[in-house]
């Protein structure tokens, strides 16, 4: 067996639990083409899953790099390099990948101790087992919604390209817990301008309206629970994106941003629709066009 040190990124897919566990359909026709426009074929819960699982093995192929080491477990996976930078890189690319495809996942990452097998029988796959792989399981837990929660021990680390407020700490408003996690919705470089900041803005605005809108997450929303997650993950991301606002004094509506309670309260089918999306997103351009002009 080997030991060393290095980061570990668990990450585990949304909503599975219910497709392959409820006898009644969660998934409809309009589901299939979201997640497979070019396939004709639709049928019920476990066919869609399959096809979830089968485009989450892609997304994770599009991270491969030297030195980064996968090993895809049905619905989750592991990823880990003793290059911390690989890792943390590779989730970046891993959940936008995963945001585009409609596959509503969440993570946890850390570093410490991993032991695997100086060689692995590939057909099998690969496999892994240490403190920091115990840790990463249990940190994807930690919260609701799409989102990477970190602990201190990879936290604390510099990674290159990266600015240090990549990893940042929120409060829980429930307990008032601080919960630690890797922004890969609005991830900083080390040094921005002020042109490279307003398009991350514009890139996470986008992003928030995909989560809210998009056919792809119609499924998720079909459930109590995957409300949740999905008014979490909008509830997140319209923090970092009002901070950002206040930062560049960006000027948008306020409807452009959205808590978890009032998307629960208020969600409707019909929003997770290719019409209402579109609709949307042109809505957006022009505020957006506005706000920027308004700077000049």
């Amino acid at each position: 067996m080997r030991e060393y040190n290095g980061a570990v990124l668990f990450v585990d897919i949304l909503g599975i639990s219910a497709l392959t566990t409820s006898s009644a359909p969660i998934v409809i026709e309009q589901d299939f083409k979201a997640l497979a426009p070019r396939s004709k074929k639709t049928g019920g819960n476990q066919l869609f899953c399959a096809r979830l699982l089968s485009v989450f093995r892609k997304n994770l192929l599009q991270c491969q790099k030297k030195g980064l080491k996968i090993a895809q477990l049905s619905d989750c996976a592991f990823l880990w390099a003793e290059d911390v930078s690989l890792v943390v890189k590779a989730a970046k690319v891993l959940f936008e990948k995963n945001s585009e495809t409609g596959v509503f996942a969440r993570g946890g990452m850390t570093f410490g101790q991993i032991i695997e097998p100086e060689k692995t029988n590939r057909s099998l796959g690969q496999f892994i087992c240490g403190n920091a792989v115990t840790r990463a399981a249990q940190l994807e837990g930690s919260g609701k919604g799409s989102r990477i929660f970190i602990d201190r021990e990879i936290g604390g680390r510099h990674i290159q390209g990266i600015s240090p407020s990549a990893f940042e700490g929120l409060a829980n408003p429930a307990d008032y817990r601080v919960i630690d996690e890797f922004t890969w919705f609005s991830c900083p470089r080390s040094f921005e301008t002020r042109s490279e900041n307003l398009e991350r803005l514009r890139a996470l605005l986008a992003l928030l309206i995909r989560f809210q809108h998009s056919p792809a997450f119609r499924w998720n929303a079909a459930s109590k629970p995957g409300l949740i997650h999905l008014g979490a993950t909008i509830e997140r991301l319209t923090v970092t994106a009002r901070q950002l606002c206040e930062e560049l004094e960006v000027r948008l509506p306020q409807h452009t941003f959205q808590s978890s309670e009032l998307f629960q309260e208020l969600y409707e089918e019909s929003w997770h629709s290719e019409a209402e999306y579109r609709k949307k997103c042109v809505r957006f351009d022009k505020h957006w066009n506005r706000a920027v002009s308004d700077q000049k």
